[in-house]
């Protein structure tokens, strides 16, 4: 009788531990979810900032090495206005010592210096307002601004017609909702 309960207590050791395993498995799946990058601005955020619905959210990643880098393309159906938005999020095994924040610090903080022959870049720009830190890198027909939000940072590039500051502008307010959505763990945004 003694050994039955004793594998009684044990069975229910191992049920509890694989319904705690499942739950935090779930919450990960959930986590990961709400860092969709396709997930982060809705219709409705991308009309009233970039004139258009999206028409297409094409979701990739890129090999980041120490991080995982998604990025969505929300297609609009004047190409030029099309924005794209992408997440450094650290991986299960990172470190402190390498993934999205250790980025951050060597692409803002790091001595940079031009290749021989290569004209410099122009140095990147700190935006006030969003996140831990944020940085608009680029001239004034291209760029991105980079945002900095505890371990994960988002990229945000917009497209359209404007000088470097109206797309800076446009940037920062796509961003600002972007990073409301980034740590949320609220349902899907609708448009």
């Amino acid at each position: 009788m003694r050994g039955s309960a004793h594998g009684g207590a044990r069975r229910i050791r191992v049920v509890v531990l694989g319904i705690l395993f499942l739950i935090a498995l779930a919450e990960r799946a959930d986590a990961q979810r709400h860092r969709d990058p396709c997930r982060l601005l809705s219709d409705s955020e991308l009309r009233a900032v970039q004139g258009h619905v999206p028409t297409q959210k094409v979701p990739s990643e890129l090999p980041a090495g120490s991080f995982r880098f998604t990025q969505c393309l929300y297609r609009t159906p004047e190409f030029t206005s099309s924005v794209s938005v992408a997440v450094g999020i650290p991986l299960a095994t990172d470190s402190k010592r390498s993934g999205p924040r250790h980025f951050w610090q060597q692409q803002f903080h790091g001595q940079a210096s031009a290749a021989p022959g290569r004209k410099k870049k122009e140095p990147p720009k700190p935006i006030a307002g969003l996140g831990d830190e944020a940085f608009w890198v680029g001239d004034p027909m291209t760029g991105a601004l980079y945002v900095l939000k505890s371990e994960v940072f988002l990229r945000l590039s917009v497209g359209g017609s404007g000088d470097e500051n109206e797309k800076i502008k446009r940037a920062k307010a796509l961003a600002s909702h972007a990073l409301k959505r980034l740590h949320a763990s609220g349902p899907k945004p609708r448009g």
